[in-house]
């Protein structure tokens, strides 16, 4: 079926089970009755934590707002937690797609900076910001890499997916134009960000060479970081060695995994070399010296 205002009172209880609880088997009945994948291009306008959200029915991130209230819930509810743990927090958003966690967290945070290198996405980042007059979001339209350049932009099945690696999300269709990449020391350094408290990167296997271009940054900011590991993601970083080489000294590695029953939820475990290779999903990497302030938000959620 097609999101449209003939099935909107239908979406509209799907939506109230979606936003309470997570039953498992759920996103199964949710994509045989309106897989993201079928669905043309529909505009639509909902309430999303006291802000105006407005999101396609096409876009993969806005199918799960439309139909569970949020993307990636449990991790924006941490990363908020953790924000409130931290004074004048800034948020860094790599890889921020149609805006849901930038728009999110820019009420929880003094300011947040969104990198999206694909030009299709910032109208609809433009148009929830403007929706609701939010003056603390700045969207930089390039990623981030280790130099500067520009790359191909490889798009996936589900729309609003992309990735700078070939393959990467099942497709090797090209954007038709080259983004435009630079790496974060300088991009940081060129718009004056001297500090940032919380980072998430979600670039659908760049995620490595992402890092290294900050690494004098993380060095200097030690921020909590919200990392996306993908199979393909995994294949840059290499084993759970060459990993954790990737980030400063002394930072510490949380999966976050689902926990399967008639009711579903999210928990956080530390990172072996045994759940590595089988784990896809965020991974929360924390500096020692802030462990606990972490360990605190988990517990308060």
């Amino acid at each position: 079926m097609q999101i449209n205002s003939l099935t909107l009172p239908l979406i509209w209880i799907l939506r109230q089970v979606g936003k309470r609880v997570k039953i498992r088997g759920w996103e199964r009945i949710l994509r045989v009755l309106f897989h993201p994948n079928r669905q043309k291009k529909i505009k639509f306008q909902i309430s999303f934590f006291g802000s105006t959200y407005i999101g396609y029915s096409n876009n993969f991130v806005d199918w799960n707002v439309l139909f569970y209230g949020s993307y990636e819930s449990y991790e924006l509810d941490l990363l908020a937690t953790l924000a409130s743990r931290i004074d004048e927090a800034i948020f860094i958003d790599v890889g921020a797609n149609v805006g849901q966690h930038a728009l999110y967290m820019s009420f929880h945070v003094k300011e947040v900076h969104a990198f999206e290198p694909n030009p299709s996405l910032w109208p609809q980042i433009n148009e929830k910001i403007l929706a609701n007059d939010t003056r603390n979001i700045l969207l930089h339209g390039y990623g981030l890499g280790q130099f500067e350049g520009k790359l191909p932009l490889y798009l996936g099945d589900e729309s609003g997916e992309s990735s700078l690696i070939s393959g990467a999300n099942r497709n090797h269709s090209v954007n038709g134009e080259l983004v435009q990449i630079i790496s974060g020391d300088q991009s940081f350094k060129k718009i004056g960000i001297h500090k940032f408290d919380l980072i998430k990167l979600d670039i659908e296997g760049y995620e490595k060479y992402a890092i290294e271009g900050m690494i004098d940054h993380l060095n200097q900011c030690r921020p909590i970081m919200m990392v996306e590991l993908t199979q393909i993601g995994r294949e840059q970083f290499g084993c759970l060695a060459e990993f954790i080489k990737t980030f400063p000294n002394k930072y510490k590695f949380y999966s976050c995994e689902w926990v399967s029953g008639i009711i579903i939820r999210k928990v956080l475990l530390p990172v072996d070399d045994q759940s590595y290779f089988h784990f896809a999903g965020n991974v929360f990497c924390v500096p020692f010296e802030k462990e606990n302030i972490f360990i605190n938000a988990v517990r308060a959620l």
